[in-house]
């Protein structure tokens, strides 16, 4: 597949491809301020795998549950979120080991618990459409957001600032998208589109602006009012194929990606919503994107990594910033 009149789609800086099985979720912890030298990645059967950005090698691998749908980095401590609603904090113990510290049961399923690192709180779905955060210092539930009506299971979070306040942002099955503020656990909006199955939420606070992706053909960008705090429709970007897992803004909200089920990456410009390029490297569907925090020093960039269905994990350096 060709991105314009002669033009091939960029190749990958680098893939990793360890006979994983499908990859669910991956996540770049933030050990060093001044450069990124870790990669983790958690997979359908359980294991993670960790690489080393270094030598891009493996350098440890370990079964950590079952379907790991979702991995966090807390300095040196992994959290982990399991199909089945397992969450887990792993230390290193004597220098050697993970071992768990702690549990906590949830509802499981497909939505992926976020980490909010300046307040070492962990927000994840519950059932009949709720949500909790816990404390990760003990493991305490701190909060619990409860839709106004029914909307079906939860299917994807995202926070931002506004305005100094911490809000939420909430996808559900049933194409409801939900508007919390994080920090008092009210509703403050909501919006229905004509879509079922919200399989992502991205949100720019600069714009107030965002993308929604789901089990459809097109991605809908939807608007905040910041008088009101009423969320509108105000976009659609068709797709070529029904169905995008996630969409999310590079860190300096000017470009934003789109995986699909179809396992194409595409990469569009916020200003134009016009597609840049279409990555075609992954064979089934994208499970996650996720941008380095610092510096790779292998690239002496900053990177960007997918992780799919197909069992790989590509490390990207395209149309990327140096300065996000």
């Amino acid at each position: 597949m060709i991105t314009g009149i002669g033009i091939l789609p960029p190749d990958p800086l680098y893939c990793f491809k360890e006979n994983m099985g499908p990859v669910h979720c991956i996540c770049f912890p933030k050990r060093n301020p001044d450069y990124s030298d870790l990669l983790l990645a958690g997979t359908e059967n359980g294991d993670v795998y960790f690489f080393d950005l270094e030598c891009n090698r493996l350098q440890y691998k370990k079964n950590m549950g079952e379907s790991i749908q979702a991995i966090h980095s807390r300095e040196y401590d992994i959290i982990t979120q399991e199909k089945s609603g397992l969450i887990k904090l792993w230390s290193i113990e004597n220098n050697s080991s993970y071992n768990v510290q702690k549990t906590f049961h949830s509802y499981g399923g497909f939505c992926r618990s976020i980490f909010e690192q300046d307040k070492r709180e962990l927000i994840f779905a519950q059932e009949t459409g709720r949500l909790e955060a816990i404390d990760l210092n003990n493991f305490q539930v701190i909060k619990q957001f409860v839709p106004g009506e029914l909307c079906g299971n939860p299917m994807c979070l995202e926070t931002f600032q506004y305005k100094g306040t911490t809000l939420l942002f909430v996808g559900y099955e049933s194409g409801h998208i939900i508007l919390y503020d994080y920090n008092t656990a009210k509703q403050c909006c909501q919006l229905k589109l004509n879509k079922e199955l919200i399989t992502s939420v991205t949100f720019d606070p600069n714009t107030l602006r965002g993308v929604v992706a789901s089990s459809s053909d097109t991605l809908e960008i939807i608007r905040l009012n910041p008088d009101c705090l009423e969320l509108v429709e105000a976009a659609e970007l068709p797709l070529p194929n029904s169905g995008c897992q996630v969409v999310k803004f590079r860190p300096d909200h000017k470009l934003f990606m789109a995986g699909g089920w179809d396992g194409r990456l595409r990469i569009y410009s916020w200003r134009t919503l016009r597609t840049l390029v279409i990555l075609t490297e992954h064979k089934k569907q994208i499970s996650d994107i996720q941008f380095s925090p610092a510096v790779v020093r292998n690239w002496e960039s900053k990177i960007f990594a997918s992780g799919g269905a197909d069992g790989t994990i590509a490390l990207w350096n395209v149309y990327h910033s140096y300065t996000y």
